[in-house]
């Protein structure tokens, strides 16, 4: 009897230990993970730069931010390892060491195979041609080599929430060419709507960042739909990218948003302030 009694004190001993190190590994992991971010949360980010060696070093240098997973791919492999897996924001060089296509041939090729994929473009100086083709090409931010990586960090974090980057120089070359060049009219000479009221509808809400999808689920109308309305916009308004239409309906009053923000870590809205032209996706 007392060596069956001695025997159940120390099993139930036992389990006391244990449940207490299951309790303390629970605490111990649940301190971990407020501070680190959840994988499902982490930004999947492409980098390909002018050549390997370069690549190597911006995906290191970017690598530091944990809420990031930053992968170099070479410039004539991107579509194919965008075809095979997930990736929600590309950072591409303006001149690549590729004899086929520049970086903005292949910024246009990206948006064309994976629209709602952002594409941040580095451009050695922020001239007015360098700029232009940049969002021209569909890229949500340009950011210029002469930046510091911090800035980087900063400009892939906000594209990747569904914000539009440039540095000041940048919104200053946007919106001089947007002033110097006649803009349409949404209304035609008879006075009658250029866009349907569904095309509008559509543009105002890609405008503030919307992806195709979360525009078809808005609006409960299918992702291939919204291409068309987008595509048919696009060629009445004679704009060529989002970050063109953007500009336009701004300009024009026809943006439905809050404008007029005047902290850098705002929301919701539109707003040029400081160093950054942000629009957020919401």
């Amino acid at each position: 009897m007392q060596l069956r009694s001695h025997t159940s004190r120390t099993v139930s001993f036992r389990k006391q230990k244990e449940h207490r190190l299951s309790l303390h590994k629970r605490a111990k992991d649940s301190s971990r993970g407020s501070n680190d971010p959840a994988p499902e949360q982490r930004l999947r980010v492409l980098i390909v730069d002018r050549d390997s060696m370069s690549s190597d070093l911006l995906a290191g240098a970017l690598g530091v931010n944990k809420r990031c997973e930053v992968i170099a791919v070479p410039s004539s492999d991107l579509l194919r390892v965008m075809a095979a897996r997930h990736a929600d924001l590309v950072v591409i060089a303006s001149e690549l060491n590729s004899k086929s296509r520049s970086g903005f041939d292949l910024a246009q090729a990206v948006g064309r195979e994976h629209p709602d994929v952002a594409v941040v473009i580095l451009v050695n100086q922020s001239t007015r041609d360098a700029v232009l083709n940049a969002f021209r090409s569909g890229a949500r931010g340009v950011f210029s080599r002469e930046q510091p990586v911090a800035s980087l960090l900063d400009c892939v974090e906000r594209v990747g929430r569904g914000c539009l980057w440039a540095g000041k120089q940048e919104s200053d070359i946007l919106l001089d060419a947007f002033r110097s060049i006649p803009a349409p009219s949404l209304v035609s000479e008879d006075n009658s709507p250029s866009l349907t009221a569904r095309e509008l509808e559509v543009v105002q809400c890609a405008a503030k960042g919307r992806t195709n999808r979360a525009i078809a689920a808005d609006l409960g109308l299918s992702e291939h739909t919204v291409k068309n309305y987008l595509f048919r916009a696009f060629e009445k308004l004679g704009v060529s990218s989002r970050v063109e239409l953007l500009f336009y309906l701004t300009m024009r009053g026809h943006l439905v948003s809050t404008t007029g923000t005047e902290t850098d870590d705002t929301e919701s809205g539109t707003g040029i302030k400081g160093c950054q032209a942000s629009l957020e996706e919401r």
